[in-house]
């Protein structure tokens, strides 16, 4: 038989709420504006209040959103990585001409090779940003309902 929880045991439970609000806000702010630091200032938070909660859910958010930083900040750097080395052929072209002080021509096969890479890199911006629009609608929706986030 269980018994119910006291009041002190749901607050320590729920200790720490309106900081991963807070922190969730602050990811939002930084991930769908041009902005990064609202998300870096969040991220800091999670780290300082994620032993707080002592096992409650809350500590799950941050550590979630903590996760949610780092993976996404790892593909967005493989992403550029991906635009950057297929856009190389135009740049190269760009400054070849300009060190020859020649007409700025693009040959076809510099637009052809742009076009893999470079789309490849395009598409995992954009995958990237639907993951963690959808990593910080899941959590916000979760800790509303007072949930843990796996």
């Amino acid at each position: 038989m269980t018994l119910p929880a006291t009041s002190s045991e749901a607050n320590a439970a729920a200790g720490g709420k309106d900081v991963a609000w807070i922190a969730y806000i602050l990811h939002a702010v930084g991930y769908f504006s041009a902005l990064m630091w609202p998300a870096l200032v969040g991220l800091i938070v999670n780290y300082v209040k994620r032993g707080t909660a002592r096992g409650g859910f809350v500590d799950s958010h941050h550590e979630w959103l903590i996760r949610t930083f780092w993976f996404g900040l790892l593909w967005y750097v493989l992403s550029l990585g991906a635009l950057l080395w297929g856009a190389w052929p135009v740049v190269q072209s760009v400054l070849r001409a300009a060190s020859a002080q020649d007409a700025y021509v693009i040959g076809w096969d510099a637009i052809f090779a742009v076009i893999g890479a470079a789309t490849l890199g395009g598409l995992g911006f954009l995958a990237t940003w639907l993951w963690l629009l959808y990593r910080v609608i899941r959590g916000m929706i979760n800790l509303a309902n007072s949930k843990p986030v796996p």
